[in-house]
């Protein structure tokens, strides 16, 4: 029981330094990543926690950071992203209110 709340304790530490830099930085470092998936195969390989607690852990700390879920993260993201590749289809002195006649 000790390694599985040992366990919890360090992906907790991990994903939560991995959530909060993406919320800074917009996106995550992919060794991390690399390792945060190790670390997730290496708990079902050795039957410490199942794919339902390990899911229930990630979201509950991704929800404590984004204060969202993570499909609430993703369409806001998708959204966020459409408006922003709409706008670009807009000129430029349009968008900001440029008058080409002196």
């Amino acid at each position: 029981m000790a390694n599985k709340e040992r366990y919890i304790e360090v992906l907790t530490r991990i994903l939560n330094d991995h959530y909060n830099d993406i919320k800074k930085k917009k996106t995550g470092s992919k060794e991390r990543q690399q390792y945060i998936d190790g670390y997730l195969i290496a708990a079902r390989a050795l039957d410490v926690l199942s794919y339902d607690q390990l899911k229930e852990v990630i979201d509950d700390i991704h929800f404590k950071v984004f204060g969202k879920t993570i499909q609430e993260r993703q369409q806001s993201d998708i959204k966020k992203s459409f408006q922003n590749n709409h706008s670009l289809k807009v000129p430029t002195f349009i968008r900001e209110g440029i008058s080409l006649s002196d």
